[in-house]
C-alpha cells in the first residue's frame, strides 16, 4: 500500500467528518495511537460577516484530544486547523470543529460513550477505563450533559398534526383524521 491509500484507510477508520488523517504513530508500550488530522478543505465562514473565506493567516494545532479507542489502543488526536483572515471585514477567526467537545480535551463521541458508561457504572470507573483523572472526567461529563440538554431544547419541536392521512378524504373534505 502506498502512503496515500494508508492515509485513506485511517481516514475511513477514524471517521471524523470533513477531516483527513495525515499522520499516525503507534506507541506499542503504552497501547496508544497518535493520529494527526487536517481539514479536507481550506475554507471557513466568517462569523462576523457570514461570507466564505479561504485566506489562512496561520495554522494552529489542538493537541492531546482523546477519542474513542481503536481495538485495545487508546487514541490521541492532534487536530490542525487554520485561523482565517476575512478579507471582507478584516477579522480573524477559527471555524468551529463539530466533533470536538467544547471545554474538554476529548471528542463529542468519546463523551457520549463516557456518559453511556457512567449511566451503567459511575464516574470513577469511567475515568479509570478511559485513563482520565476522575475530577477532569466529571467536569467533562456534566458539561456534555448540559450541551445535550441545550441542543434538545433548541431543536425544532414540530407538532404532529396528522398521521396516515387518507388523501381522498382530505380532498373531499371528509378527513376523519383531524384532531
Amino acid at each position: 500500500m502506498n502512503g496515500e491509500s494508508v492515509s485513506q484507510v485511517w481516514t475511513d477508520l477514524v471517521q471524523l467528518p470533513g477531516f483527513a488523517v495525515v499522520h499516525v504513530e503507534q506507541d506499542i508500550a503504552h497501547q496508544r495511537y497518535f493520529i494527526t488530522v487536517v481539514p479536507e478543505r481550506s475554507i471557513g465562514v466568517c462569523p462576523q460577516c457570514h461570507r466564505a473565506c479561504d485566506t489562512i493567516k496561520q495554522r494552529r494545532s489542538r493537541d492531546r484530544i482523546l477519542d474513542l479507542p481503536i481495538g485495545s489502543h487508546a487514541v490521541e488526536l492532534t487536530v490542525r486547523v487554520g485561523q482565517f483572515e476575512c478579507p471582507h471585514c478584516d477579522r480573524c477567526f477559527t471555524p468551529p470543529i463539530e466533533f470536538l467537545a467544547e471545554g474538554a480535551h476529548g471528542t463529542e463521541r468519546l463523551l457520549g460513550r463516557v456518559a453511556e458508561l457512567i449511566r451503567h457504572s459511575d464516574v470513577s470507573n469511567a475515568a479509570r477505563f478511559f485513563g482520565v483523572a476522575e475530577k477532569t472526567l466529571e467536569g467533562w461529563y456534566y458539561a456534555f450533559i448540559e450541551r445535550q440538554q441545550q441542543r434538545a431544547a433548541e431543536a425544532p419541536s414540530g407538532t404532529i398534526r396528522r398521521i396516515g392521512i387518507d388523501e381522498l378524504s382530505l380532498k373531499n373534505g371528509t378527513d376523519s383524521s383531524s384532531p
